[in-house]
């Protein structure tokens, strides 16, 4: 399959990930793969998966922050009596910090591919990147399986190295 590829499509899909996952799965038959990759190395997903599993792990840490943030001012709000804006100004500070990196980020790699007002759904804070593979890929189902493949495969992969940063398990595993 992959020798039917054109030179520029087959440097294109070498550097992707996602080309190479598709390219190496034996879930798909060889007219899906050659369909998936020039979906990949064309124009037509180009940068949107990368944008979406930015955003997914950008989500992840903004989480961690907001887990710690969020209820740190509130217990010290409660343990000093006092609500004021110096309080509250970290958690605001940081969500519209977060907002307007985030509309920056989607705004610099995706703007010539979608449009602003789904640049401003996507950079609400968690559902960025299911906001971008809904919109723009749910209705291909070989794309959509693809897709779901790859990013249950990186998920496995993400939650290894975050476990293994913490040590809660061995490098052997």
């Amino acid at each position: 399959m992959h020798s039917k590829l054109s030179y520029k499509e087959k440097c294109a899909c070498e550097r992707s990930d996602f080309c190479t996952f598709v390219y190496q799965s034996e879930g798909f038959n060889d007219v899906n793969k050659k369909y998936l990759v020039q979906a990949i190395v064309g124009d037509r997903i180009s940068g949107l998966l990368y944008v979406s599993g930015t955003l997914t792990g950008w989500s992840f840490v903004a989480g961690i922050i907001d887990s710690v943030l969020f209820p740190g001012v509130f217990i010290y709000a409660l343990l000093h009596g006092v609500v004021d804006y110096k309080v509250l100004m970290p958690p605001v500070l940081f969500l519209s910090l977060n907002l307007i990196a985030k509309i920056g980020y989607i705004s610099y790699n995706l703007l010539s591919k979608v449009k602003f007002y789904d640049i401003l759904i996507s950079s609400l804070p968690y559902a960025g990147s299911a906001y971008l593979l809904k919109k723009f890929i749910v209705n291909d189902k070989v794309l959509s399986k693809a897709i779901y493949s790859y990013l249950k495969i990186k998920k496995k992969k993400i939650q290894y190295e975050i476990l293994r940063f913490f040590h809660l398990i061995s490098e052997s595993n």
